[in-house]
């Protein structure tokens, strides 16, 4: 009878990664980043209106595990996020999609690069924010059929002043996680 330490060591590498706490906190968070876009999507608000890009939810997730040092689970949500809620709202739009992908990833690792670089602060998420769009925008210039044809550089203006209430929103959940949940806190 092997013991579990033995056992853990005879263990691929796959085994050895994926462990039960990470997939918890895969799956919580993946949760998470379809459920607060999920919940955006169902408010009624007038025909003209979409909140998604104004309350940017599909950042909210990324953010958490991002700020609390998860930089695996925050790339796989970044990645899986976007697909994940267009199969259950529809949004975004399939061509999106790709765009939403590199924005989120954008996102990620301008955040961490950030924090590395200057430590933790809730403000960071503005300049990760502007660095998603940024290399969304240049997707965007290479493949203008992504955004419906528009210039790259005023669709990403216009992403960014519509986006302003949710870049308030991504500082305020900034300050509150790292005032009551601080980094290093998520691995105990």
């Amino acid at each position: 009878m092997s013991t579990p330490e033995t056992a853990s060591t005879s263990a691929g590498p796959i085994a050895r990664f994926v462990t039960a706490s990470l997939a918890r906190e895969l799956g919580i968070l993946l949760c998470l980043s379809v459920l607060f876009p999920y919940m955006v999507h169902i408010l009624p608000v007038p025909d003209d209106a979409r909140l998604g890009p104004r309350l940017l939810p599909i950042f909210y997730a990324p953010l958490l595990a991002t700020l609390w040092g998860r930089l695996g689970t925050a790339a796989a949500v970044a990645l899986l996020a976007p697909a994940g809620n267009w199969a259950l709202t529809g949004h975004p739009a399939p061509a999106g999609i790709v765009v939403m992908t590199v924005q989120l990833v954008g996102f990620v690792a301008a955040l961490r690069g950030l924090i590395a670089g200057a430590g933790v602060s809730c403000f960071l998420a503005v300049p990760a924010y502007v660095a998603g769009l940024a290399g969304s925008a240049l997707l965007a210039a290479l493949a203008p059929a992504l955004i419906g044809g528009q210039p790259a550089l005023a669709w990403a203006v216009h992403s960014a002043v519509i986006g302003l209430p949710g870049i308030a929103i991504l500082v305020l959940i900034s300050w509150l996680a790292l005032r009551h949940y601080p980094p290093g806190a998520a691995a105990a």
